[in-house]
């Protein structure tokens, strides 16, 4: 059975994100091995100046670090190898301020690791976990789908160049303008679901 990893940001409550990763699982659990890393109760560590230059001196430099040293980065490289585990990776985050939580950048910045999940050439970076593909689940209250803030939209750019710099290509499905048009929250939230159905299908 396959291995899929979700990735979740979601702590408002009644969150719209929620219901659509929430979605998500229900109508694939069946189908394959999930493992849920929820961000709002498990957030990595930052990389501030300890962990940074732990990681320097272990992916750049070549140094083995110390038993005590590998256990101030165990709960990060934790969440790297649940990413080198899986087959799939949903991502599910709304938009804050035209861009991604800072708990889900964080996320990044730790499963972005050089030697183990892309490495340098000299034709620049390559990814390194190229037989795996990913889902990104984002929501958001205004419009990002038209200008003026279609432009600003450095969410989920963001997201797929990060993916794409391990080699994993990712897939959107957004629900833009939720709070904009109140009316038609449903309606959005059902054709983001349909699109879901429809990505399962060809996933497992």
């Amino acid at each position: 059975m396959t291995k899929t990893l979700i990735v979740s940001y979601t702590p408002r409550v009644g969150s719209n994100t929620k219901q659509l990763v929430d979605y998500f699982i229900d109508t694939t659990k069946d189908k394959t091995e999930i493992t849920v890393l929820d961000l709002t109760k498990n957030a990595p560590d930052l990389l501030l100046e300890e962990k940074l230059n732990l990681y320097v001196k272990r992916n750049f430099g070549g140094v083995v670090l110390t038993e005590e040293e590998q256990q101030v980065m165990f709960k990060n490289d934790k969440m790297v190898n649940q990413v080198l585990e899986a087959d799939f990776i949903v991502l599910a985050s709304p938009i804050f301020n035209m861009s991604v939580p800072a708990t889900v950048k964080a996320w990044v910045d730790v499963v972005i690791q050089a030697g183990i999940t892309f490495t340098q050439t000299e034709m620049g970076p390559k990814g390194l976990c190229e037989n795996k593909q990913a889902l990104v689940l984002m929501t958001s209250g205004s419009d990002f789908n038209i200008e003026p803030l279609k432009s600003v939209n450095f969410a989920t750019p963001l997201v797929n160049a990060c993916f794409g710099l391990m080699g994993i290509p990712a897939t959107n499905i957004t629900a833009f303008g939720l709070q904009q048009y109140p009316d038609k929250i449903e309606e959005m939230l059902a054709s983001s679901k349909k699109e879901i159905d429809f990505l399962s299908k060809k996933w497992f």
